[in-house]
């Protein structure tokens, strides 16, 4: 299976959270998020000329009938929605999968539950992940390559993890919707 998050967001920084059976009014009172009224909608690429490049500033992706909801970091360098208070807080009472790729070489990949981080994997480690409950996680890279003693020479990492949190959690994007115009707010910067 392809990622079609990858096919969006490529193999430059990026930075996702899945957030099971929240809508947008849910996800954005989670993050504390500031914005004006009606809300900004920017595209993928056009964050830049309405927020500082240190802002904690997140697009919010909520498709209709899919069971997830999706914090896109829109200055992904920030990792906003992987930090540990945020995403502990959108994983309130549901489930979380975070996708964070930061630096060449290195991506790392959260999940969480009712609060709380279950299980963190770092590729530039190059072990499986840790956490309180990480199998689950571990069973989903390991399926799209990670872990290999050798790993082919045309293997991502961050292909590789959004291929994995999409498969083993049912996550499905549209690449167009994600691209376009989204909600788009800055989150209160918080400790973690």
């Amino acid at each position: 299976m392809a990622s079609t998050l990858f096919d969006v967001l490529g193999d430059e920084w990026f930075c996702v959270t899945a957030v099971r059976g929240l809508g947008e009014a849910d996800v954005l009172a989670r993050l504390g998020a500031a914005g004006p009224d009606p809300l900004l909608r920017c595209p993928i690429d056009g964050v830049a000329e309405h927020f500082s490049l240190d802002s904690w500033a997140v697009r919010v992706y909520c498709p209709k009938g899919e069971g997830w909801a999706y914090v896109f970091d829109a200055l992904p360098q920030m990792g906003v929605p992987f930090r540990e208070p945020v995403l502990k807080e959108l994983s309130r009472g549901t489930e979380a999968v975070s996708v964070w790729k930061f630096l060449d070489g290195t991506t790392r990949v959260a999940h969480a539950r009712d609060g709380e981080i279950l299980a963190l994997f770092d590729s530039w480690r190059f072990d499986p992940a840790l956490g309180k409950e990480p199998d689950r996680l571990n069973r989903a890279l390991e399926r799209v390559g990670f872990f290999l003693d050798e790993p082919g020479d045309d293997f991502s990492d961050p292909a590789a993890a959004l291929d994995a949190v999409e498969s083993e959690f049912g996550l499905a994007v549209d690449p167009r919707e994600v691209a376009g115009p989204l909600p788009t707010v800055v989150v209160p910067v918080r400790g973690g």
